[in-house]
């Protein structure tokens, strides 16, 4: 089992473990994130900058009324969906201490500790945009659950499937479903995936992110 702690974002910064110019803090301090995860007292996680901006994107051309933020961290994107007038999120994650504290002040904001590879097997649960921003290890397996992630959305998703580089050969195994795109941001490479009537608004995304 992992070592877990919560830690804030300036004393990372104070110690050295974390640049005050990195993407991460700059991004946390934007969207106003103090607090991460620290895990077995060396792996620190929080926002990158590829999932923020097409996140971000996203909410402005769908308008979504509902989010869900599965393997949520920090709460970056929640947070995010929040400021941009979403009025219900539920975020879900097996660590959600730094997320809490993140979201303490933020309304329409539902946190679950779950795994989230168990949240995607409940029925009945539906969101108008879904970030899914996974580990590195578990990025097959929540790739294999391409269709039930599908049947939750009702606009779209959105999902973090590795580096640029690492991601070619899982585009090459997923590309066959329909109404999917690959988008690559700041060295990472993500799927999305939409309803039908939403394509035009995902072709627009893809191409101001270029």
């Amino acid at each position: 089992m992992k070592k877990t702690r919560i830690v804030k974002i300036s004393w990372l910064i104070k110690v050295g473990r974390l640049s005050p110019m990195s993407p991460t803090a700059l991004i946390s301090e934007k969207i106003g994130i103090k607090w991460l995860m620290m895990f077995d007292d060396e792996y620190v996680y929080g926002p990158t900058p590829g999932i923020v901006e097409i996140a971000d994107l996203l909410v402005s051309q769908l308008k979504p009324k509902t989010v869900i933020d599965l393997f949520g961290g920090s709460g970056a994107l929640s947070k995010l969906a929040l400021r941009r007038n979403v009025e219900k999120v539920i975020y879900v994650d097996l660590y959600p201490d730094a997320a809490t504290l993140n979201l303490k002040e933020c309304r329409g904001i539902e946190i679950v500790k779950q795994d989230a590879l168990e949240f995607i097997e409940k029925d009945g649960i539906y969101c108008d945009l879904l970030f899914v921003d996974p580990p590195e290890e578990l990025i097959d397996e929540v790739l294999s659950k391409i269709g039930r992630m599908r049947r939750m959305i009702k606009k779209a998703g959105l999902i973090w499937i590795g580096s640029s580089d690492v991601a070619k050969r899982r585009i090459r195994r997923i590309r066959r479903h329909k109404a999917i795109t690959f988008i690559n941001a700041w060295g990472d490479a993500f799927m999305i995936t939409w309803k039908p009537g939403f394509g035009e608004k995902i072709e627009r995304i893809k191409q101001i992110i270029g």
